[in-house]
């Protein structure tokens, strides 16, 4: 392949910066529907160990991660293996990823035994369409009549490996297609929501308020930096939007909380992982600082790591 379209890394030039600073956001994508994706194959998971496969079907494991308030408003109801998100809006619940069997109803049962009532829960968003972050959608759309949402292009993604052994699912009927640059109020909360493909065809991230006290934080779920095919052009479009998140992280506020959407990475240094920071956020008495509270220079640092695996990526293709 004679042209690469990847630039050397480098940071943002500071009238780039000083521009988003003062409000200014990179334009929303076209709006998209399901029909738009029509011709999406079946998802290639043959990477996928089966050791692994061992590690996310082992119930003792994956339900014996309890669930935990990390902010004021926000919660851990997930697993050890894949995160759910409780958001606490003051006037209704969101829930961000719904789990896989076998462990879908204990996302409910996590959620009662933080006080809250499952019924409560207006929304439920998914990061992606693969069964692990959505295969619940359905089960929180016909038992409490959630609202639930997704990517237009994950909705096809969802559609086309629901058979799948190992990882099909039973996918809810298409309720809500997020867009690029939409957004949701519901209380005392708005998230923000970017389509950033790559990892799948229609990846969503997020933004957010937490709140610790008196202090608020930007907070951010990347919903995949990386890309399940070496492919030229997939790799161009994760490049694309890991820099337009650059653009964003230089906005003011800075995010200063990124929430993982696998819980059970080592973290990007030593001590940081996702179940170590809860483990000091049990102990912290008062006057010391959050543990999921970080350096607005560390979700760029991951930013431009992920960019330049992308970039050595590239250069591996033949």
């Amino acid at each position: 392949m004679a042209l690469r379209f990847f630039r050397p890394h480098k940071r943002l030039p500071l009238g780039l910066a000083a521009l988003l600073a003062a409000g200014f956001a990179p334009f929303a994508q076209a709006q998209l529907n399901v029909d738009d994706f029509p011709h999406l194959e079946l998802q290639d998971f043959s990477y996928v160990s089966a050791e692994r496969i061992a590690g996310y079907q082992d119930e003792a494991k994956q339900s014996s991660i309890r669930p935990f308030k990390i902010f004021d408003n926000l919660y851990f109801v997930g697993i050890e293996w894949v995160s759910s998100f409780l958001l606490d809006t003051g006037d209704g619940l969101i829930l961000i990823d719904s789990l896989h069997e076998p462990y879908i109803e204990l996302a409910a049962e996590h959620i009662r035994e933080l006080g809250f009532d499952p019924a409560d829960v207006r929304y439920v968003l998914g990061v992606h369409g693969h069964f692990d972050h959505m295969g619940g959608h359905a089960y929180w759309q016909q038992t409490f009549g959630a609202t639930v949402g997704l990517t237009a292009a994950d909705w096809k993604r969802a559609q086309t490996d629901a058979g799948q052994e190992n990882f099909g699912m039973e996918v809810a009927d298409v309720d809500w297609i997020v867009q690029d640059g939409e957004t949701l109020t519901l209380g005392d909360q708005t998230v923000t929501f970017y389509v950033t493909p790559g990892h799948t065809e229609g990846v969503l991230s997020m933004e957010f308020t937490v709140r610790d006290g008196n202090d608020e934080h930007r907070a951010v779920i990347y919903g995949g930096t990386n890309s399940l095919e070496a492919d030229f052009w997939r790799y161009q479009t994760v490049l694309g939007n890991l820099r337009r998140f650059q653009l964003l992280a230089a906005q003011s506020p800075q995010f200063t909380v990124r929430l993982p959407t696998h819980p059970n990475g080592p973290g990007s240094v030593p001590g940081t992982g996702f179940f170590e920071r809860r483990d000091r956020l049990a102990t912290r008495t008062a006057g010391q600082p959050h543990p999921f509270v970080e350096a607005p220079s560390v979700f760029i640092d991951v930013l431009e790591q992920a960019e330049r695996n992308i970039e050595a990526a590239i250069l591996r293709l033949p």
